[in-house]
């Protein structure tokens, strides 16, 4: 019994997590992967890492369309509870939702046709925009292209880019 239930508490801590995570768009299970390919950028097997990290945009050919991506391939999302100068996704929502840290640029080849800024964290730090949306990627988009984090708790979406 001891042991069965020591196997057990990890899995409940982690349940628990993430149903604490509320509204922020954590909770819900995402859809299926996509089949996607990147348009412009180096395929890796590898998920992003915890913190995204900056360095280029590009654009992703995905089954929803061409979005913008990050320079390994990884899909972006925006949150509809951001401004265009806050990002709302702090504590919890930050770790399953790793913002894209600033600066970044356009991939050489690759037009983009709105603007790329920059906002300020609420715990300082520096985070990309595109067209006003703070970047993030999904930590459950395990492959570049892949776009699970679209629609997720109808509040993260993926950039659609022409």
């Amino acid at each position: 019994m001891k042991s069965t239930l020591r196997l057990l508490l990890p899995a409940l801590a982690l349940a628990a997590t993430l149903t604490a995570c509320g509204d922020d768009g954590t909770d819900a299970q995402p859809a299926a992967p996509a089949t996607t390919t990147a348009t412009t950028a180096a395929a890796t097997s590898a998920a992003p890492s915890p913190s995204a990290a900056g360095g280029t945009l590009t654009v992703a050919t995905t089954a929803l369309g061409k979005v913008l991506a990050d320079g390994q391939g990884y899909v972006l999302y925006l949150f509809d509870k951001d401004t265009a100068t806050t990002s709302a996704c702090v504590d919890q929502c930050a770790v399953n939702w790793p913002p894209v840290a600033a600066p970044v640029t356009a991939a050489a080849g690759v037009t983009l046709p709105g603007a790329i800024t920059a906002v300020t964290r609420p715990d300082g730090s520096s985070q990309a925009a595109y067209d006003g949306h703070p970047l993030y990627r999904w930590i459950r988009d395990t492959a570049p292209g892949q776009t699970t984090g679209e629609g997720v708790q109808g509040v993260w979406h993926v950039i659609k880019v022409p």
